[in-house]
């Protein structure tokens, strides 16, 4: 079965601890801490939250431009980001469009560390054509990702199906590449993921704690998944 990853979008140490523990009863396989959802962040509050729960985690600090809410200085984003790889988080999200040198910084910090490095790609408005969207997965592996990350907006049924099948073109080739379609439209694939190859599926807490349009609950996402898994 596909790896089920619920994002954690508290706005506090305390909540996002909870939302871990919660995640974990519910049977989550990975938690993405969104650090751009709490208010103010220091090494010790990221401490905390790395070391409260045993289940692997993805640290992601998502700026404004990328549809997150940090604000803050890019030197600044790439420190904290450090600063969960040091104590311990599994997996640093990244975005393709991050500066070269930050890029090769945390990739060279994710090998010493033993982490694995998530290039990103997420287009809020479209969803490129296929032969763009395996230019964009090609651009993630040459920046040192360990695992490619596409997201986009379908229109139409014909996007949803580019995304599944790129996704399935580079795990054929044995790579590790995540694959979403956002938005109601994209549901299909996040149900689907585990079959086109994703290495894991993004599912909300509950209702109302989507990180994402299109985020399904992990209660019915494990339900719909082991009825189509058997």
């Amino acid at each position: 079965m596909v790896k089920i990853c619920v994002p954690i979008i508290e706005a506090n140490v305390a909540d996002a601890v909870a939302a871990m523990k919660k995640a974990k009863e519910l049977g989550a396989d990975i938690v993405e801490l969104r650090l751009d959802y709490l208010g103010e962040l220091n090494d010790a509050k990221i401490g905390d939250l790395i070391s409260a729960v045993d289940l692997p985690k993805i640290a992601t600090l998502r700026p404004e431009k990328e549809g997150g809410f940090y604000k803050g200085e890019e030197s600044d984003r790439i420190s904290l980001l450090m600063t969960a790889m040091s104590f311990g988080a599994e997996y640093i999200d990244l975005e393709v469009s991050t500066d070269v040198g930050w890029r090769y910084e945390v990739g060279k910090a994710c090998k010493n560390q033993g982490s694995k490095l998530i290039v990103s790609f997420h287009d809020f408005n479209v969803t490129p054509n296929r032969d763009a969207l395996i230019d964009t997965v090609k651009n993630e592996y040459a920046a040192g990702a360990d695992i490619a990350k596409i997201a986009t907006t379908p229109k139409n049924f014909d996007d949803v199906m580019a995304v599944l099948s790129v996704v399935n073109k580079y795990k054929t080739e044995g790579r590790e590449i995540i694959g979403v379609s956002m938005g109601k439209l994209g549901k299909v694939t996040r149900i689907l993921a585990g079959s086109a190859g994703s290495f894991l599926t993004y599912a909300s807490l509950e209702p109302g704690k989507e990180s994402a349009e299109g985020q399904i609950s992990i209660a019915d996402t494990k339900r719909i998944i082991e009825i189509l898994e058997g």
